[in-house]
């Protein structure tokens, strides 16, 4: 079980779901969509970056 638990913390470490929970408790804003939307900005900026082709 204790496996399971360690497991389970690294994988919302790794897919960012504890760094937006934390966004959310720094900010004192309940967890939703434009939360979610301010979260993403800050975490890559305002604009998604642009993939380039060859």
């Amino acid at each position: 079980m204790k496996y399971f638990r360690v497991l389970l913390a690294a994988l919302q470490e790794i897919f960012d779901e504890s760094a937006y929970l934390r966004f959310c408790a720094r900010e004192h804003i309940p967890p939703g969509r434009s939360s979610y939307k301010r979260f993403i900005r800050e975490l890559y900026g305002s604009k998604p970056a642009k993939l380039k082709c060859c």
